[in-house]
């Protein structure tokens, strides 16, 4: 992935061009884009279209047929748009072979990355591992789809800057709802994210904003973890130091769910921890609502307090979560019913709507909590 700064103005000319999927043209000529109806293949449109074009997809189930891992696999600049109606949607399900639901990628390993992006609308269920992945994409928007139970992560851009996801609902993986991974200037916003390990991950990225999200029923509402958490391998991971994360203005409530998941990092995640700062730095939490996580409504805390650096060494070595600004949140009603017994148990007496427990140069002001512990005192911002 290469570095790119975009303003924002172009963001938001990417974003009018999306449009509404309920007025974009179903109609078949260049000037209207291409349309895709049930019992046609979207994986046709999508090789026989030049890049720019527009595809839409009419309301139905579409299952593809040619065995590739991805259902739909997109290598060019495209806006996918998905016509949905009033009382049908269009939903891609898994073909023979089928990993994931929609991939967007470029054609071949060191290809320049795909460059403008737009996916609207669908329905993506049932996929083994992603419902929808972007891998080395720039200037993309991933809006108004819905991921249900695709297996690995529901939304999960990677490797790729300059984008919005927005306006999704994702439910029922066994990682994260939203994942967003060694991406530069990503707004995530606007999502309801439930029922899965964690709801909204962020690892190995720059300039992620986080804002407006409903976040509930997960093992964990929001993680912002360590890089040695990270799916990617180091040789993968951006130049860049990982910092300027922004969580602001999101509803992150009921995560309480049992974890799905046994064994490994995944396995590992206490339930009831509303947002989880594990080893990160330079992040702002600002002006959220979180309550009635059962452990933690925010908790700051070293990578090595959680895993054995002993054995596992960390990748990277800053394991502490250094700079982090919690203001003007209502944290309330957490930290209820802790984990008295398994490998959480010793931490069941620090349970708090806001526990920091180690790192430097932190602050908070303006919270409402109930119960905070800090470990060492966390001074005002």
């Amino acid at each position: 992935m290469r570095s790119v700064l975009m303003s924002l103005s172009a963001i938001l000319v990417l974003a009018s061009a999306c449009g509404d999927s309920s007025t974009t043209s179903s109609g078949d000529s260049p000037d209207e884009g291409t349309t895709v109806r049930p019992g046609e293949s979207i994986q046709a449109a999508v090789d026989a279209a030049s890049a720019g074009d527009t595809i839409v997809v009419l309301p139905g189930d579409y299952v593809e047929s040619h065995g590739g891992d991805a259902a739909v696999r997109v290598t060019k600049p495209l806006k996918l748009i998905a016509k949905n109606s009033s009382s049908e949607v269009v939903r891609i399900l898994p073909g023979p072979g089928q990993r994931h639901g929609i991939l967007v990628e470029p054609e071949t390993f060191g290809d320049p990355d795909v460059d403008g992006i737009a996916i609207d609308g669908f329905t993506i269920e049932g996929f083994q591992d992603m419902g929808i992945w972007l891998r080395h994409v720039q200037n993309f928007v991933i809006e108004n789809n819905v991921s249900i139970n695709n297996l690995e992560n529901g939304i999960w851009p990677t490797l790729s800057a300059n984008g919005e996801v927005r306006k999704n609902i994702s439910y029922g993986s066994l990682d994260a709802a939203l994942w967003v991974e060694a991406a530069e200037n990503v707004r995530v916003i606007d999502n309801e994210l439930h029922h899965s390990p964690t709801g909204l991950e962020v690892t190995i990225s720059n300039d992620i904003h986080m804002e407006g999200n409903d976040i509930h029923d997960n093992v964990v509402g929001v993680g912002l973890y360590h890089p040695s958490g990270a799916g990617l391998p180091p040789d993968d991971w951006p130049s860049e130091t990982f910092r300027n994360w922004t969580l602001v203005d999101n509803d992150i409530y009921d995560n309480n769910l049992p974890n799905p998941v046994s064994g490994g990092l995944v396995g590992s995640l206490p339930p009831g921890v509303g947002v989880a700062l594990v080893g990160v730095d330079d992040v702002e939490i600002r002006d959220n609502r979180i309550h009635n996580n059962s452990f933690f409504g925010v908790v700051l805390v070293d990578w090595c307090a959680i895993q054995d650096c002993e054995l596992n060494p960390p990748f990277f070595t800053d394991t502490s979560p250094d700079g982090i600004r919690i203001t003007s949140n209502t944290v309330t009603g957490n930290a209820t019913a802790p984990p008295l017994e398994g490998d959480f148990a010793a931490f069941a007496t620090l349970a708090s709507d806001i526990g920091s427990l180690g790192g430097l140069d932190n602050c908070a002001s303006g919270n409402v909590a109930g119960t905070t512990i800090a470990i060492p005192e966390l001074p005002p911002c």
